[in-house]
């Protein structure tokens, strides 16, 4: 999960599925839904028009002055990349990106759970301007585990390319690769830097986990929203009800978020018909996600969130909320409530991903910037961080969810 799972909710955040099969998100190609308002003509001095022929004239400038007065040779397509990523970056958004033709074919593999990497999720290492990266968690049997990368690593360097100011999916794509090749890595750990020769392998993350914790109490953990994450919670809460789930811990800390479908149909299993998401574009134009099933599974809930709690997350949590499904507990959620949306470049294999609209809880609010708060806030307790092996007894957090659905 080179690229995703924290991300924080961040940079991979709620991305919004155009083409579905069965909560499956998008195909190889997404379609990209036109402004039917935009204005295509125009002459004056702020037209698009004028814009174009601007911009256009200056790359030409700045290519012809390379191309007479550069000493070395040009790599015409690095060049072209960069211009790519200069138009995004200048959005002053870091949720919207440009990626070459590999980084796009990575991207849309990373969102099936499947991939190749060297088995971490990253969060920003710097949190402020949402650049850098560090290892949220390391998977396990994954490479990372097996060279010893350790949660809160900070990377310095990825294929011996400073990352300590990048865009987090950027230094994310830097992670991946050819199946079986190797990456050098250089990292900080407790103020000294440490270097890693790790091989890429084809990762396939087992997104939901669960187990009983407590006499009828299962638990179920998701670690992000992915195409595959609705089948495995369903097999994962079937087989607890075998075992005798009455009631269910839903466990999201740490979880950066996904597919915005995944969230919803998620949501569905437990909700009578009515809103779980609704998402507004800046002409005004809503989207909306309902659960229709009737909410079959009408088991008491308790859901556990954190500040890395993000996006998808917050969607269920929101949701499960506002509709008095589920109490909330742990602490504020990230605040990611924008959505995303990625395709193609008109007949290449580069693509980007730009944000297109926020969403809104079926209590019609926005939480972006501002997080879900708890309907019983609960701080993680100092001693579990620290030990290095805590168990469900250790988790203040989860004992606070059990003692709730035990009332």
């Amino acid at each position: 999960m080179d690229n995703k799972l924290f991300l924080k909710g961040l940079i991979c955040g709620v991305l919004l599925t155009v083409l579905l099969a069965g909560g499956a998100f998008f195909a190889k190609n997404l379609i990209f839904d036109r402004d039917p308002d935009g204005v295509v003509g125009g002459d004056g001095p702020d037209s698009p028009k004028s814009f174009d022929e601007k911009a256009l004239k200056q790359i030409q400038m700045l290519r012809d002055s390379i191309r007479s007065s550069y000493l070395y040779e040009v790599d015409e397509q690095a060049m072209l990349d960069e211009i790519s990523r200069g138009v995004m970056k200048s959005l002053g958004d870091p949720y919207s990106v440009y990626y070459t033709a590999k980084e796009y074919e990575d991207m849309l593999n990373s969102t099936d759970g499947t991939y190749y990497g060297i088995g971490v999720s990253v969060t920003p290492a710097n949190e402020d301007k949402l650049t850098g990266a560090k290892v949220n968690k390391t998977f396990a049997g994954s490479p990372a585990e097996e060279v010893g990368l350790l949660s809160g690593d900070i990377f310095l360097k990825i294929a011996g390319t400073d990352v300590t100011g990048m865009n987090l999916s950027e230094a994310a794509a830097l992670i991946r690769g050819e199946l079986n090749s190797y990456v050098d890595i250089v990292i900080l750990r407790d103020g000294e830097e440490l270097n890693f020769h790790v091989q890429r392998r084809k990762i396939e993350m087992d997104t939901v986990t669960g187990r009983m914790v407590k006499d009828d109490i299962g638990y179920i953990y998701v670690a992000e929203f992915d195409t595959i994450t609705y089948d495995q919670f369903n097999k994962v809460f079937a087989d607890l009800k075998k075992q005798g789930m009455k009631k269910l811990v839903l466990d999201l800390r740490e979880n950066p978020g996904g597919l915005i479908r995944t969230a919803s149909d998620i949501c569905d299993k437990f909700l009578d018909e009515g809103m779980v998401v609704y998402t507004k574009d800046k002409k005004g134009r809503t989207n909306e996600y309902r659960s229709k099933t009737g909410g079959d599974e009408t088991l008491p809930m308790v859901v556990l969130v954190d500040g890395n709690s993000a996006s998808a997350s917050e969607i269920v949590a929101g949701a499960l909320q506002a509709r008095n499904r589920a109490k909330i507990i742990g602490t504020t959620t990230f605040g990611k409530g924008i959505v995303q949306q990625v395709f193609n470049l008109p007949g290449q294999k580069d693509g980007i991903k730009v944000t297109v609209s926020s969403y809104f809880t079926p209590a019609d609010v926005c939480i972006h910037g501002i997080g879900i708060k708890p309907d019983i806030e609960v701080e993680l307790s100092e001693d579990y961080k620290n030990k290095k092996d805590p168990t469900d007894e250790d988790d203040n957090q989860l004992q606070a969810a059990i003692q709730e659905l035990m009332k």
